[in-house]
């Protein structure tokens, strides 16, 4: 787990250095806000919002996520994402564990299709119900920086309600591992099917498993990675899977 994080943190800085030059023809698929000034690359939720506004297709952008989702499924979302990295951490705080009822797990679709696609298509880019307009990544990158160089007396009720939504992500991932990844990530929904097809596999154990349970707790996504290992199935053939390796880390069996 040492190496995903020092990976992650790596990840953190390296998106988030830019000193002029940038790349926001490329879509990486985390969730990062190009709006932010350091950022080399653009957000597909972003793009998507944006294109949907204006009742254009996303070739590039949608092609690009297609096909790093077809090699690699949700790696991204595991080793890359600074919010993913940010969620780790947080969730490092002791506290209870709780997790959510799986049916919380559909809402992420409904806001894929909803906020990043539908509502943008019927009422415009500008409109304040595109998931961009609470995003809490955009609220930390940029939102945050704004008020504190323009003063927190200019907030607007937009912003407020941003922020409001920042704020209790950041509550719920002290006591839910990964808890925005598996409920309300647009990302994480439009790339989760792709786990079914990708190239790269987190197979089950070499030697015969010891039903231990070790992977089972250790997974930040709640999947029950033993039963698909018990199924001689690779763990990253379930849709919330966010690649870890964490399940083969804490593995006896390796």
């Amino acid at each position: 787990m040492l190496k995903r994080h020092l990976t992650q943190f790596v990840s953190l800085i390296l998106l988030h250095s830019s000193w002029g030059p940038q790349a926001k023809w490329f879509c990486n698929p985390v969730l990062s806000c190009h709006s932010c000034w350091l950022s080399w690359f653009a957000c597909p939720i972003g793009v998507f919002v944006h294109y949907s506004g204006y009742h254009l297709f996303p070739l590039l952008a949608l092609g690009t996520v297609l096909l790093i989702g077809v090699i690699a499924g949700r790696l991204f979302c595991g080793w890359i994402c600074p919010f993913g990295f940010i969620q780790d951490m947080l969730h490092k705080i002791k506290t209870p564990e709780i997790t959510p009822p799986k049916w919380m797990f559909s809402i992420k679709y409904f806001i894929l299709v909803i906020t990043v696609f539908l509502i943008p298509w019927f009422l415009g880019e500008e409109t304040l119900y595109t998931f961009c307009r609470i995003c809490p990544s955009s609220a930390l990158q940029v939102t945050v920086p704004n008020l504190f160089i323009a003063g927190f007396g200019t907030i607007s009720t937009t912003n407020m309600v941003k922020l409001l939504f920042l704020v209790f992500i950041l509550a719920a991932v002290v006591f839910s591992s990964r808890f925005f990844c598996k409920v309300f990530c647009p990302i994480g929904a439009l790339m989760a099917p792709l786990n079914h097809f990708s190239f790269w596999k987190v197979g089950p154990p070499k030697k015969n498993c010891v039903s231990c349970g070790k992977c089972d707790k250790g997974c930040p996504a709640d999947v029950h990675p033993s039963e698909r290992f018990a199924e001689g199935e690779p763990a990253n053939r379930a849709l919330d899977c966010i690649v870890c390796h964490d399940c083969k880390t804490l593995c006896p069996r390796k």
